[in-house]
């Protein structure tokens, strides 16, 4: 087994490669070769995979039945190298340094302090104060929550900045591929482990649904006529996919944590349920923005008292809603035919997957077969991609009707993509 001083060792070394100049190179003449040899996760990126290590070590740590918090302060902030009196990570350890630099690219400042930085020192003096181990783990379950809060943010902005270039003769496209397979690094690193479990616990197939859209992604940033102009019906589709299952499987792990914290009283399964809950807020909001506090306060209240077939419900108003956007959208915006229309069908089928256990069940009496639904979507994705205006109006009839049905059944009182629900 390695040690932690040994772990300490080598996430420095990592992060003193990442200051050398060599970290997060970018091919330098691939313009001017055979554009289809590179694959994802290609991108030398040894500042995001320094990041990362070090993101693992302190999970680990919290495995462990008395966590060291001083270690992981060491891991997090990054120690000076006392033979020379210059630290190899100047500014933090790569992990903090992502941190601060997602945060400033961002605007995740607030009166001159970058707001999730300041969260995790937070939390890192929480955890050095602890009087004893319970309190010490809880600090550094919420130190993780608020790494995968930014870990989201980054992953979101980094492929957003992708599919929505425009073509540029002048641009090599490694810059996007780099991009796209930082996306990759952080999501493997930080969010990956989520959707593993998400599956297990579930039967699902959001892991398998995330790779596939980075792979298509990525495939798409070299373009089938000129490699400077991306192929936007498959990196606006990707984007798409990867963001949204991401919150998919969010939406099943805090479900699953509220559900086990209720089951046996468990503190720390309830607080996991509240840093998850951080990265669907922005979903929740100003379509169930009253939801946001009751699911606050009621995973960080007392474990026993926690209802997670009411968050099920409070989550389901908010992405019934935002499903119900795009069950005609391409048909009511013009976009058939479009790399916008096919985008946003795929929306549609994801938002719907999210809900459609609450679907299933709301709607049992009135004949609702959820695989049937799941397929009028996917004829509708085709239909779309076909420019078939027939078609996609026939379908999207169909999806507005059962949207609209569990929007009633859950006593939405109009069915709405947009409106929120009163406080």
């Amino acid at each position: 087994m390695i040690g932690r001083a040994r772990i300490l060792s080598l996430a420095l070394g990592l992060a003193a490669l990442a200051c050398t100049g060599e970290a997060d190179e970018v091919g330098g003449d691939e313009t001017g070769g055979d554009e289809t040899e590179a694959t994802l996760g290609d991108t030398p990126l040894p500042s995001c995979e320094a990041a990362t290590f070090i993101y693992e070590q302190i999970v680990a740590e919290l495995q462990l039945p008395s966590p060291d918090p001083a270690y992981v302060a060491e891991l997090y902030r990054g120690q000076p190298l006392d033979t020379s009196g210059e630290s190899p990570s100047a500014g933090g350890s790569a992990l903090q340094r992502w941190v601060r630099e997602v945060d400033a690219r961002l605007g995740r400042v607030e009166a001159g302090v970058l707001l999730d930085d300041a969260a995790i020192e937070a939390a890192l003096t929480t955890a050095a104060d602890a009087p004893d181990a319970a309190q010490v783990r809880l600090a550094l379950i919420d130190l993780i929550a608020t790494l995968r809060l930014v870990a989201s943010y980054d992953l979101r902005a980094r492929l957003a900045d992708v599919s929505e270039v425009v073509p540029d003769p002048e641009r090599d496209p490694a810059l996007l591929r780099a991009e796209w397979d930082h996306a990759w690094c952080t999501w493997s690193g930080v969010l990956q482990p989520l959707a593993s479990e998400a599956d297990a616990a579930t039967g699902e197939d959001w892991e398998a649904l995330i790779v596939t859209g980075f792979e298509d992604g990525y495939a798409g940033i070299t373009g089938p006529e000129q490699p400077w102009a991306p192929d936007e019906f498959a990196t606006k589709s990707a984007k798409q996919i990867v963001e949204k299952a991401n919150f998919g499987v969010v939406h099943r792990m805090v479900l699953a944590r509220a559900s086990e914290a209720a089951a046996s009283a468990d503190v720390e399964r309830a607080r996991e349920a509240l840093g998850l809950f951080t990265l669907l807020e922005d979903r929740v909001r100003e379509r169930n923005t009253p939801a946001v506090e009751l699911i606050a306060t009621m995973l960080a209240g007392e474990p026993a008292a926690i209802d997670a077939q009411q968050i099920e419900t409070e989550l389901a108003v908010a992405f019934v809603k935002r499903a119900r956007k795009y069950c005609d959208e391409a048909v009511q915006s013009g976009v058939l035919g479009t790399p916008d229309g096919v985008k946003g069908a795929w929306e549609g089928i994801i938002y719907t997957r999210v809900v459609l256990p609450v679907m299933s069940e709301r709607l049992a009496d009135q004949g609702f077969d959820a695989a049937a639904y799941l397929d009028d979507w996917n004829a509708y994705l085709d239909a779309i991609e076909a420019d078939d205006p027939d078609a996609a109006i026939a379908l999207s009839e169909g999806l507005v009707m059962w949207n609209c049905a569990v929007q009633d059944a859950l006593g939405i009182a109009a069915c709405t993509s947009s409106a929120d629900e009163p406080g």
